[in-house]
């Protein structure tokens, strides 16, 4: 069993090691092993080492001891007269875990192959907010080479994906020297043949007419753009740039390039010298702003970063109050967007299927980004996984939404 792991907040360190034990428990039972990859992993190997021992084997961020014990593994136990054949599964699915479980944090492998994979564009990163801890758990940035990136996406579709999801911390950078950016890589992916393409975190100052115009040509109407806050204070301590004047410009630019794109967000509150002046000045953004989703999270201090040692401190029962706060802002700016497609006819990718006439499949919608966002349930009429069709919809389930096929 491999357990994927996070380390960037301390709720998620403390879900990867829940996962661990738990993986611990069900494995050895079972007579198997257990290996701990990851981000936490790398951060804390010695560490965890010395506090899990029943773990078999520990593998950071470089995955070659993984591979390797499966390749021994399948050397020692081949299937009948397939012993190539089950060393090259055995890497082939090592690779595939490593793709979906860096992009989707500490998991267990799937029992269904989802009809969705997400593709690295790069890792690290050099920006240096003063809250997080990512420039030391993987280092500066740096590109995935288009090559890489076109071969994982081509063996992902021969797998039954039928959407590609680009990942990283600043997709928005991209780009190789002497091949080109991203309006040339989207342009290979899309003539790879998936149904969608879909960009996950764009940093705000990486947002511009020409990545617009892009996104326009060749992915979903989608942007996910992590502004963090409002307050020109707070964001100026956080390390980062813009304010919320700013990023209602650069929401009106989106809004006119991708006309009913969905945008997504992350904000924190709590982070030291906050007053409750910025939470009004935040509260007052996210009304104007209108994102269709956005998750919101208490400052949380990692040791190294220099946020953790600030002045201003805020106290846990403050923020976590501040976060009620936002996320009821959240929920009725978003319920806008939401309400505006009922009635219309759009685009259904269904991951879930069902085999009877009158039940119910499970899918997504465009503006719909796999794993963090909300689903559409559809019926009408026997869906097989994978397809895309017409529905339109009749109905918000708070972040979800009902659909019929259309005739």
């Amino acid at each position: 069993m491999i357990v994927n792991t996070c380390g960037f907040i301390d709720a998620a360190k403390e879900e990867s090691i829940a996962a661990i034990l738990d993986a611990v428990t069900a494995a050895h039972a079972r007579g198997a092993r257990v290996a701990a990859v990851g981000c936490l992993v790398e951060r804390y190997r010695g560490e965890l080492a010395a506090e899990l021992p029943e773990v078999d084997l520990w593998a950071g961020l470089d995955w070659g001891p993984l591979v390797g014990a499966l390749a021994a593994e399948a050397r020692t136990t081949p299937a009948a007269g397939d012993r190539s054949g089950v060393e090259a599964r055995a890497t082939k699915s090592a690779a595939r875990a490593r793709t979906g479980a860096d992009a989707a944090g500490s998991s267990a492998a799937r029992r269904v192959r989802p009809v969705h994979a997400y593709v690295k564009l790069s890792d690290g990163c050099d920006r240096r907010c003063a809250y997080c801890a990512i420039p030391l758990i993987k280092g500066v940035y740096a590109a995935v080479p288009p090559t890489e990136i076109l071969r994982e996406a081509e063996a992902a579709l021969g797998c039954g994906a039928r959407e590609l999801v680009l990942v990283g911390q600043d997709t928005s950078r991209w780009e190789w020297p002497g091949w080109g950016g991203l309006a040339r890589l989207l342009a290979e992916l899309e003539a790879l043949g998936p149904v969608w393409i879909r960009l996950l975190y764009l940093q705000p100052d990486g947002v511009d007419e020409a990545l617009l115009e892009t996104l326009a040509a060749h992915a979903v109407p989608y942007v996910d753009l992590p502004l963090q806050h409002a307050a020109r204070g707070v964001l100026q301590r956080m390390g980062r740039a813009g304010d919320g004047e700013a990023y209602l410009r650069l929401l009106a630019a989106i809004r006119r390039a991708l006309p009913g794109a969905a945008v997504r967000s992350t904000f924190m509150v709590g982070f030291p010298g906050e007053t409750e002046a910025d939470v009004d000045e935040l509260v007052d953004f996210i009304v104007e702003a209108r994102p269709a989703v956005a998750g919101v999270f208490t400052f949380d201090p990692q040791e190294g970063t220099p946020a953790a040692s600030m002045a201003g401190q805020v106290p846990a029962a403050v923020a976590e109050d501040r976060a009620a706060r936002v996320t009821a802002a959240i929920d009725d700016a978003a319920a806008g967007y939401w309400d505006g497609l009922i009635g219309r006819e759009l685009d259904v990718l269904v991951e879930q299927g069902t085999r009877r006439p009158d039940g119910e499949a499970v899918g997504r919608l465009a503006v719909q980004a796999p794993d963090v966002d909300g689903r559409t349930l559809l019926t009408g009429r026997r869906l097989r996984r994978g397809r895309l069709v017409r529905a339109r919809v009749v109905a918000r389930l708070g972040y979800d939404v009902a659909a019929t096929t259309a005739d």
